[in-house]
């Protein structure tokens, strides 16, 4: 074969790649964004945090849910990302729209470009604004996935020992909506001390799933402050038994009311 069949050979192949992944993206229902983030996060993890699932991962493959998280790297919303659809009848991708620091959304670039695509929503570290809160809240009333980490915060004071105290809004979130509450423990996420250095550690993750956590107790009842705090114990401590690390409680009492 001389150079020319060889030109033509590679320009066909080119074309043909290109065809199928235009066709892939065209097609995908969450979007050809979500379909060209989860690319990203498949060469991510090829490349770099390898990532096992330790257990089934419960993931609704249609209505809503809150897919909770412990928080000690940047990277974690890629690793939840990761194969979520694993146990769907028919695999297909949801976004998870994630609340995120607003921060993020200061970067230029693809961090910007993926944030956006992702659906995330952005909130001030003050927690003064309630947008959103009622963003998520209809996020969820809309049949969405919808992610947080409860710490509020990457922990770097007490990653592999004890969970940050929880703030309430996942608890606010759950018992508004109803929408079914599925904790997740990563281990070893990428640690760094930059952002974008976290996404290029070389590390084995590996995730734990929890099943939904019944919060039927609280329904039914105008939330508290004393109820939010139980029910985000409760969220908390689903989460440390699941990582097999201690949580800061914050509610007034020894032990959890779930009555």
């Amino acid at each position: 074969m001389d150079w020319r069949s060889l030109l033509v050979w590679i320009l066909g192949a080119t074309v043909l790649i290109v065809a199928i992944a235009t066709y892939r993206g065209a097609t995908c229902p969450a979007g050809w964004r979500a379909w060209v983030c989860y690319q990203i996060a498949v060469v991510h993890r090829t490349l770099f945090a390898h990532c096992q699932m330790m257990n089934k991962c419960p993931f609704p493959e249609s209505g809503p849910a809150i897919i909770v998280a412990n928080h000690t790297s940047p990277v974690d919303p890629v690793l939840i990302w990761h194969r979520h659809f694993a146990q769907f009848r028919k695999p297909r991708l949801r976004v998870i729209g994630f609340m995120m620091a607003k921060e993020y959304y200061g970067h230029g670039g693809v961090v910007n470009w993926v944030c956006r695509a992702m659906e995330s929503i952005p909130v001030s570290r003050s927690g003064q604004d309630m947008g959103p809160i009622r963003e998520a809240l209809t996020r969820l009333e809309n049949g969405q996935l919808l992610g947080l980490f409860p710490e509020g915060r990457l922990n770097v004071e007490s990653p592999d020992e004890r969970l940050l105290p929880g703030g309430t809004g996942a608890a606010w979130l759950a018992l508004k909506s109803k929408a079914p509450v599925i904790p997740v423990f990563i281990h070893h996420a990428p640690r760094s001390k930059s952002i974008l250095g976290c996404y290029f550690v070389r590390t084995l993750v590996s995730l734990t799933y929890g099943d939904p956590i019944d919060l039927s107790a609280w329904h039914g009842r105008k939330p508290g402050h004393e109820d939010l705090a139980e029910v985000t114990d409760v969220i908390m401590k689903s989460l440390s038994d699941l990582g097999g690390i201690g949580f800061t409680p914050i509610a007034p009492q020894c032990e959890t009311r779930r009555a």
